[in-house]
């Protein structure tokens, strides 16, 4: 049995075990989107890029148990709409932040050269 084919089975398994009231259906799409759409590259991958691999997709899962498993899909949108915006307005205010920083920064630069 391939890698690829290894671990969407083990996911599977692990989703019938920690939600037996799901359908097969759930379980097979959670596994899809879990691994991604190319299950294949898995096969080529090194060991280190296994291992990494390996806990993104556990990190995943940990994020889709903790946040958004149970909820209706629109108000799993809704949270996850939300999250990302404030992403992007933390984005920006870092981006702010340093330029100010570096406004800050060019007179003194500048006024210490001679």
């Amino acid at each position: 049995m391939s890698l690829a084919k290894d671990l969407t089975h083990k996911w599977q398994s692990r989703l019938q075990k920690d939600y037996p009231d799901q359908p097969l259906d759930v379980h097979v799409a959670v596994t899809q989107w879990l691994m991604g759409d190319n299950e294949e590259r898995f096969d080529q991958y090194t060991d280190s890029e296994l291992a990494v691999a390996r806990q993104a997709i556990e990190y995943r899962y940990r994020i889709l148990q903790q946040r958004y498993w149970g909820m209706t899909p629109n108000r799993a949108y809704q949270q996850l709409i939300k999250r990302l915006s404030s992403l992007f307005l933390i984005r920006s205010k870092i981006r702010t932040w340093i330029a100010l920083s570096r406004d800050r920064a060019a007179p003194l630069w500048m006024c210490c050269k001679r």
